[in-house]
């Protein structure tokens, strides 16, 4: 497997698991786990109780607009990521998203608690998708110099015009080095 294609399958495995973490969450929020006998809030205002806990200084209609915020959040970056649009704003929200919620967690309700669900955990997951999905190879005919890789290729420079001050396009290629080991 070369190195664009493990890319793209760690590119895929990051997008599907916070996609699917983000709507199973709001799945559960609408009780949807329930008939499987899985779940933790079951229904929005159970969630909006939790919500409480993190938040504590939200009631009546503030509480309300960050637990519907949240949910609309999480279900929209679910779908996002479920079909790979958008990767970097994306992966950049869900990070965002995840931060926020991690550092409400660890605030009211102590260090552990983030800690132990994988909080800041996925909240890097995010961040490196937004990175890595950035990183698809090339789509272009034009082949790689030989012994060049598909991310050293990415990394060229091109010239402008076709010519760069007299050097052809081959002559002006700089070879990245892989830090990854062979």
């Amino acid at each position: 497997m070369h190195a664009p294609d493990r890319i793209r399958v760690v590119r895929t495995a990051l997008r599907l698991s916070l996609a699917t973490a983000f709507l199973s969450a709001v799945a559960d929020r609408f009780g949807w786990w329930e008939p499987f006998g899985q779940g933790s809030w079951g229904s929005m205002s159970a969630f909006a109780d939790y919500a409480h806990q993190l938040v504590p200084f939200a009631s009546g209609w503030l509480l309300t607009v960050i637990v519907w915020t949240a949910t609309a959040a999480e279900a929209a970056l679910g779908v996002l990521l479920l079909t790979g649009w958008w990767p970097k704003p994306v992966g950049a929200a869900s990070c965002l998203v995840l931060m926020i919620f991690g550092t409400a967690m660890a605030v009211s309700l102590g260090v552990e608690s983030p800690l132990s669900y994988s909080v800041f955990s996925a909240a890097s997951a995010a961040a490196a998708y937004a990175i890595l999905g950035t990183a698809s190879p090339p789509h272009t005919t034009d082949p790689a110099p030989r012994g060049l890789s598909g991310l050293e290729t990415r990394n060229r420079r091109k010239p402008r015009d076709g010519v760069a001050a007299g050097l052809t396009q081959t002559q002006v290629y700089v070879p990245i080095v892989e830090s990854e080991g062979r």
